[in-house]
């Protein structure tokens, strides 16, 4: 696997510690949208410290650039959870408040996807996804994934388990 993957004038970078300012903007900026779908954050994520400890190693976290704009994080895609003997993984992703709506989550997704698929060979890769964020189900429906029920009491958010929406992608 790559480092690097360059599409359509984007381009997914797995970023170093040397990023940590820029992810931490990214993340930072998008906060209040973010934390509205994932469990809860150690109360120091929000801090070059950790974010640069996090980033240091990382394979799995590729973070979206356009041509046009280089130096400025557009959205991330990581992949996780692997298990080599039934080929699958969990996928996540996230796109800037200041970029959604014109398609860049499709876009990157989908590469990701071929990257998983074609790459590392997974043959199934899931999504959770909170019943409320309606954008993120389009997003994979509109790109092939099977909707499996429901994950009860799947993630802790704000304080109490919430359910999430389960999808598979099968290559």
């Amino acid at each position: 696997m790559k480092f690097e993957y360059a599409f359509e004038g984007m381009k997914l970078k797995v970023l170093d510690e040397t990023f940590a300012g820029k992810v931490l903007e990214f993340y930072s900026r998008n906060r209040e949208e973010f934390d509205r779908y994932e469990a809860a954050k150690p109360d120091n994520f929000y801090t070059t410290e950790y974010i640069a400890a996090t980033l240091k190693g990382e394979i799995g976290r590729f973070f979206l650039f356009s041509e046009d704009l280089p130096g400025e994080i557009l959205g991330s895609v990581s992949f996780f959870g692997v298990t080599s003997i039934n080929r699958s993984c969990r996928i996540g992703y996230k796109i800037d408040k200041n970029y959604r709506q014109l398609g860049l989550g499709s876009l990157m997704v989908k590469h990701m996807l071929e990257i998983l698929t074609l790459e590392k060979e997974m043959h199934r890769i899931e999504a959770y996804i909170h019943p409320e964020n309606i954008s993120s189900i389009n997003l994979v429906k509109s790109l092939g994934f099977i909707s499996e029920g429901t994950a009860y009491s799947y993630v802790k958010l704000n304080g109490s388990w919430q359910d999430h929406l389960r999808f598979v992608y099968i290559s």
